[in-house]
């Protein structure tokens, strides 16, 4: 019969090791050194998340059987307040007396009923972003935005405002369809030229017309 090699090697035998306890003094690399001459230098264990810094009393495993030396817990920290937590694949919470900073490759929020964000300020900076939502509503007492270009598109587009105040170097407007404006009182006032082109005109006053100017051409 053919001889099968199991697909989980077994660890060799440990043998009788003690757990010490050590301070951290610095840090090379992956490895943390400590004040223990029997156990100089050891590595982060996988499930100590919190990552370990100077000063830091920690629990270790000697090296053994070939296998390294770990640190397997943070006992005793000088600055309670601040602490690092490194989950696999590199992402880190950092969490100290500012607050909470998280920082990931890639980072996905899901809910399948509610999600809520509540703050005094938001601030949001990105070289990109997509929106997509089924329906939207804001509120606003003051809205402001700046844009260098902006183009928008929609089936319908109704506004509602109690003062519109609109400035701007030079406007065009193309309609392919009917244009009409419907007003109480209209006034339009042009520094200069104004030209009025059309294939038919018909201008309808139910009170007086008025036509003045230093020179008048009919025809």
């Amino acid at each position: 019969m053919h001889s099968t090699t199991p697909l989980i090697q077994s660890l060799p035998a440990a043998t009788d090791t003690s757990l010490l306890q050590a301070r951290i003094i610095g840090i090379v690399g992956d490895t943390f050194l400590t004040d223990t001459p029997s156990c100089p230098g050891a590595q982060q264990a996988f499930s100590c998340l919190i990552t370990p810094q100077v000063a830091d009393l920690v629990l270790l495993s000697p090296a053994h059987a070939g296998q390294p030396a770990y640190v397997l817990a943070i006992l005793q920290r000088t600055d309670p307040q601040q602490a690092r937590l490194v989950l696999p694949g590199g992402t880190q919470l950092q969490a100290d007396a500012a607050g909470l900073q998280l920082h990931a490759k890639n980072l996905s929020l899901g809910s399948q009923d509610t999600l809520s964000l509540r703050s005094g300020q938001l601030d949001i900076t990105a070289v990109s972003a997509q929106t997509r939502i089924t329906h939207w509503q804001g509120w606003f007492d003051t809205l402001q935005a700046h844009a260098v270009s902006i183009q928008y598109g929609a089936k319908t587009l109704s506004a509602t405002l109690g003062r519109l105040i609109s400035r701007s170097i030079e406007s065009f407007r193309s309609v392919q369809g009917l244009d009409e404006t419907r007003a109480g009182r209209s006034s339009t006032v042009v520094q200069d030229h104004h030209q009025l082109q059309a294939g038919h005109i018909t201008a309808r006053a139910t009170g007086f017309v008025k036509i003045d100017g230093q020179k008048i051409d009919l025809g």
